[in-house]
């Protein structure tokens, strides 16, 4: 049971604040590409940008971004970033966060997709705030393109990773005898 002195411990949160809680939201029409970075690098890579400093690194203030704007401030942020076109199978199986192109009533938009369960969405929105939607209302705004590839991705990964990528793939290279895919004739000397 619980006493009236009990109540003093209890922090209780506006649904507000819980919907928005970790996003960096955008304050402009434009924004929401430089403030999906931000929340991409932020809760996920443990930065803390704000929408201002992204903006201002990619020379945007006044301006819609692009995939191609927000690849190019990457390694000034220690970080690759690369575009993809791809289907909705192979967006299922990624394992990190990615900012998803989205159309909105034919308005272009950009968020951080957290994952997908089943039939449902996870949305780290700079406009909407942490969103679960269905996979049809994803799809039917994520589907940009005509084809199989049906919609676009911009992958961020610090560059330490793909430094730690490269040297495995050389060390498992060395011990299979093979430096990128052809025979190490020293090897069998060793």
């Amino acid at each position: 049971m619980l006493t009236p002195a009990s109540y003093q411990n209890i922090h209780v949160r506006s649904w507000k604040a819980r919907r928005d809680s970790g996003i960096v939201k955008q304050d402009l029409d434009f924004s929401c590409g430089a403030a999906s970075i931000a929340t991409l690098l932020n809760n996920f890579y443990g930065r803390h940008y704000s929408e201002a400093e992204i903006l201002d690194k990619m020379d945007k203030t006044q301006m819609r971004t692009s995939f191609d704007d927000m690849q190019r401030i990457m390694p000034e942020l220690g970080f690759e970033a690369q575009g993809y076109a791809l289907p909705f199978e192979q967006l299922v199986q990624l394992k990190i966060p990615v900012i998803v192109y989205l159309k909105y009533r034919k308005n272009n938009h950009f968020s951080v997709l957290n994952g997908i369960n089943g039939e449902t969405v996870l949305l780290a929105d700079p406009s909407l705030g942490h969103v679960s939607t269905s996979k049809s209302q994803f799809l039917s705004a994520w589907k940009t393109r005509d084809g199989e590839m049906e919609g676009k991705i911009l992958a961020i990964v610090p560059k330490i990773l793909i430094l730690l990528e490269i040297r495995c793939f050389l060390i498992k290279s060395r011990s299979s005898n093979t430096f990128y895919g052809r025979t190490n004739p020293n090897a069998a000397k060793r």
